[in-house]
């Protein structure tokens, strides 16, 4: 099916945006080649990993305040709090591998080039887990000084709940005879208190499942709604009765004249009026 000139527009600025590795026209083409659905997949899942700046409530666990580590940390810990709580920028405190490891092709993780979790932070898909650095020093490369402990700590649109303070070793994968590290055994732990938390003993339930690409389920049924919404909606972005409803729901005068873009602020999915410099969200983002 052909796309329409904003889809394919879309598709473009989305792949543009997004840091995949290596980064050659091939895996340009191999995005292409994925149609709408892929891309907003693709675009979607790197997009998780980086916080957006936005106001939110901070909450923070007593395994933060309690641990050795708060006392020395409590400077960097409060002064990136402060800025969440500001809706200020925080995407230099995130990990070097979110800010350029965005997306690979597949085939190289089946052919034994890269490890499946290349392209992937499997503590956040598998956890939900964001973390941060804590040197509030950011350098040239628009990252801040990396630092050994990082916060964890589960994210929402509207709030930041600060949950742990962990070392590197956290990232350790188990070893040959099922080990874990100890920052990784306490991870899990930690994990299983919050996830668990006024449930009935004994209860059974799945948190945050995966495919076996190792994409969240849920961002998967993400790609494909939006993608819906997209081909539904854009053939109506052309119809002067449908525009006008747009802007009389928002209560807002009808335009003379319009001119329609999609565009995507985070996980928001907007289409934008550029004549009218005017957006309407069509679905907000859980985070």
């Amino acid at each position: 099916m052909e796309e329409s000139k904003r889809i394919k527009k879309l598709m473009a600025a989305l792949i543009k945006e997004l840091p995949f590795f290596p980064d050659e026209k091939t895996t340009i083409l191999e995005l292409e080649s994925q149609g709408l659905n892929g891309v907003l997949i693709a675009y979607m899942h790197w997009k998780t990993r980086i916080v957006p700046a936005r106001r939110r409530k901070v909450q923070i666990a007593p395994e933060v305040t309690n641990d050795p580590r708060w006392k020395t940390l409590k400077h960097g810990i409060n002064a990136l709090l402060e800025k969440v709580r500001k809706g200020e920028n925080i995407y230099p405190y995130h990990s070097k591998r979110a800010h350029k490891k965005g997306y690979t092709p597949s085939v190289r993780v089946t052919n034994g080039e890269v490890d499946s979790w290349e392209d992937k932070d499997q503590l956040l898909n598998t956890k939900g887990f964001h973390h941060f650095h804590l040197n509030m020093n950011v350098q040239s490369s628009g990252l801040s000084e990396r630092t050994d402990d990082v916060l964890f700590a589960f994210v929402s649109r509207d709030k930041f709940h600060a949950v742990g303070i962990f070392d590197h070793s956290v990232f350790d994968k188990t070893d040959a005879s099922g080990v874990m590290t100890t920052e990784r055994e306490r991870m899990w732990m930690l994990h299983e208190k919050h996830i668990t938390l006024g449930m009935k003993p004994g209860t059974v339930y799945m948190n945050n499942p995966i495919t076996t690409s190792g994409h969240p389920v849920q961002l998967i049924r993400m790609g494909q709604h939006y993608s819906s919404i997209i081909r539904q909606i854009d053939p109506q972005l052309d119809d002067r009765s449908y525009v006008n409803s747009l802007f009389e729901n928002a209560k807002l005068p009808s335009p003379e004249r319009y001119n329609f873009e999609w565009k995507m602020e985070s996980l928001d999915l907007i289409a934008f009026d550029k004549k009218n410099n005017v957006n309407f969200i069509f679905n907000k983002g859980y985070m």
